[in-house]
């Protein structure tokens, strides 16, 4: 296509549009300054029941106290970097004793800082 081509309206595809359905009309002058309330459904697709929602809402404060309270007793990290050897022998001891290579840091350093006094 050249930069002076034009494309008419017709040479793009489009969507038929749909068919809005008819509002109902309702009594003279009785709603004209108010927005129209969406009618009530009963099929399980509908829109949660204000019960629903308030049940939803008070399982998620639950479950953000319960994050809360977990958090209390969180672990904090530590990045340590270890030359070859000493995380080969780690790793080793982890096998070996059948625990974490983090459960061997924790007691190490638990025990460093109690022997020097902290």
């Amino acid at each position: 296509m050249t930069g002076k081509a034009t494309l008419s309206f017709d040479e793009f595809a489009t969507a038929p549009r749909r068919q809005r359905a008819a509002a109902p009309e309702g009594p003279p002058g009785g709603n004209a300054g108010q927005p129209r309330q969406p009618a009530p459904t009963t099929d399980s697709g509908s829109k949660e029941s204000p019960e629903d929602g308030i049940v939803q809402s008070e399982a998620s404060k639950a479950l953000r106290q319960m994050k809360r309270a977990r958090m209390k007793g969180a672990s904090h990290f530590v990045n340590v970097n270890l030359d070859r050897e000493t995380k080969r022998r780690l790793k080793l001891a982890s096998f070996n004793m059948d625990t974490s290579m983090q459960a061997i840091m924790e007691k190490a350093i638990r025990q460093y800082l109690d022997t020097n006094g902290y």
